[in-house]
């Protein structure tokens, strides 16, 4: 890709994560919840299910423990800057189609865990979209969808903390940030800022990886 193409993947990505965010929050939460299932096998406990609301929001059940439970909450709003962070590093050493036939692989291991009528259309349309684009794209058009992909979740993590600060969502019961301070006994609105700051941070360090990428 050229410079200027770089640019203009970064653009389109945030026109999809930002004025378009009633629609892509239902692609976002796919990678938080996914964050925390990823977290939950690392460390060996048990995921039961994973279910998408109509909100834009999810559940990821699992059967863990302290402190393996502080490590599973975290991971839902790093998720999809942790998995932009990923696909930045394969954009990096691989070809671009690894970046989307691996996040092919995740979501179809997310199958089996899914509950609800929502996740098993999520799912199927993401998967469907990312394996249309991998065998008939041509190979500057596939280029390009796995760069606005990689932009995608950087920002789009970035977008879902602004929103969860703004809206006061670290106030509201069964969110993670309440969870972690449950957990931790930290304050909600310190993770909440914690969790900011670290999505910017991700933001920032895998743009200059993708901006710095030879054309």
């Amino acid at each position: 890709m050229t410079d200027t193409a770089m640019w203009h993947a970064a653009m389109l990505a945030w026109i999809l994560a930002v004025p378009l965010w009633p629609i892509t929050k239902f692609v976002v939460v796919v990678a938080h919840e996914g964050g925390h299932a990823m977290a939950a096998v690392a460390v060996l406990q048990a995921v039961k299910r994973i279910t998408f609301n109509t909100d834009g929001g999810g559940e990821t059940m699992t059967v863990s423990r302290w402190p393996f439970t502080i490590l599973i909450s975290v991971a839902g709003y790093a998720g999809p800057s942790l998995f932009g962070l990923f696909a930045a590093w394969l954009l990096l050493h691989t070809e671009p189609v690894m970046v989307l036939w691996a996040s092919m692989a995740f979501l179809v291991l997310m199958l089996p865990t899914l509950r609800g009528l929502l996740g098993w259309i999520i799912i199927p349309v993401l998967l469907t979209a990312l394996f249309q684009i991998t065998t008939k794209a041509s190979p500057e058009h596939l280029t390009l969808a796995a760069y606005v992909w990689v932009w995608l979740l950087l920002i789009g993590s970035v977008q879902r903390m602004i929103l969860h600060a703004t809206r006061g969502d670290w106030t509201v019961k069964e969110n993670d940030t309440t969870r972690l301070s449950e957990l931790t006994l930290v304050p909600s609105a310190v993770w909440s800022f914690v969790l900011l700051i670290g999505t910017i941070g991700a933001l920032v360090w895998g743009g200059s990886l993708l901006l710095r990428m030879p054309a």
